[in-house]
């Protein structure tokens, strides 16, 4: 099953997105909360700008010319890297973020739409029919993995950086601002098995 065209790369992008997903969620709450102090309704709003675009983009994305479909994928990951550096910006120093925290939220939420509806069908567009139900439930299997290697990997990187000595605020703005890098940086390499897996899906198409 996983030598059907574009199912490992469409594995290696949904590590990718979901690992960097599921360690932002983690970390960021982390710094809302114990870091900036807030409540758990003022954290769990922050993500308005997020979840937002998240929803609006990821149900109209088929609306969308079929021609760009193959590419919404890499370019959401773009948009998702260029997201994380901004929120790196946004929080640095303890800085509760303002416009900026937003904008790049709302970026986030945009790429995030555009990077992981399409996946999850193009994972599965050289996968036979009659593997079909096998390989869904690997890539279901796949995304939750994912996030889970997501919330510890980055989770450690945030807690380990946060320990250094300084105001609470200052030490998880920097924290998070080290690791939201890394995050951008993890995305930028789901680039290369995204390519991979826009090729497939034109040949396919073709």
């Amino acid at each position: 099953m996983l030598r059907a065209p574009g199912l490992a790369a469409g594995l290696g992008t949904l590590l990718a997105v979901m690992a960097g997903y599921g360690g932002f969620l983690f970390v960021f709450t982390l710094h809302l909360q114990a870091g900036l102090g807030q409540s758990a309704l003022r954290a769990g709003l922050s993500y308005i700008p997020m979840a937002g675009m998240f929803g609006l983009v990821g149900y109209y994305w088929r609306r969308l010319p079929g021609w760009l479909h193959p590419v919404l994928v890499p370019a959401g990951l773009g948009l998702v890297a260029a997201a994380y550096l901004g929120v790196a910006v946004a929080v640095r120093g303890g800085s509760a973020g303002g416009p900026l925290l937003w904008l790049a939220l709302a970026v986030a939420g945009v790429g995030l739409g555009l990077a992981i509806p399409p996946l999850l069908t193009q994972s599965l567009v050289g996968v036979p029919l009659s593997q079909a139900a096998d390989a869904s439930g690997l890539v279901t299997t796949a995304a939750q993995l994912s996030q889970v290697i997501g919330v510890a990997g980055f989770g450690t990187v945030y807690l380990s950086l946060a320990q250094r000595t300084g105001a609470p605020a200052v030490a998880s703005g920097n924290a998070l601002a080290g690791t939201a890098t890394l995050l951008a940086l993890l995305a930028l390499a789901g680039l290369v098995p995204a390519v991979a897996l826009a090729r497939t899906v034109l040949r396919a198409k073709s």
